[in-house]
């Protein structure tokens, strides 16, 4: 199992910046390490959220369908996807901090069939990619809740 953990302290309340994390409607805008969001179920972010989410991963854009898989408001989720018989999870926390919000945000990648645990151990290879990702998106974030333009 390969684990990522990234951890940074925005100067805006917990409830605003859980408000910018769950807006997909805005994402592209907003993460520039998104390229595309485009909603596979309607009504406000919550549980069981899907939605298919392009990036652009080592030159080239992948679609990912991705679903909230654990949901509370102004404090946690978590999103789940299953790629080529891997399941990844990212887990969001947000936890106020003075006048701030601690976001810790918790991906793993988990193989479950054969095949992706054939090839677990270049999951290592990507985690320094996959650490850089996850900062750049939460910088983004950072930028914006705390009134900056975002990178």
């Amino acid at each position: 199992m390969v684990t990522v953990t990234v951890a940074n302290t925005i100067n805006a309340p917990v409830a605003t910046v859980f408000g910018l994390f769950t807006d997909l409607e805005h994402c592209c805008e907003r993460v520039s390490g998104i390229k595309k969001c485009e909603m596979l179920t309607t009504g406000p972010f919550g549980l069981r959220s899907r939605w298919l989410e392009t990036r652009e991963v080592m030159g080239r854009e992948v679609t990912e369908e991705l679903e909230v898989t654990a949901f509370e408001r102004n404090h946690s989720y978590t999103i789940t996807n299953d790629i080529h018989g891997a399941r990844m999870d990212t887990h969001f926390t947000f936890e106020p901090q003075g006048t701030g919000t601690t976001v810790n945000i918790a991906f793993s990648m988990e193989p479950h069939t054969f095949t992706s645990m054939l090839v677990s151990p270049l999951g290592w290879t990507m985690a320094g990619k996959i650490r850089r990702a996850i900062e750049h998106d939460l910088m983004d974030f950072k930028h914006l809740a705390e009134g900056h333009t975002a990178a």
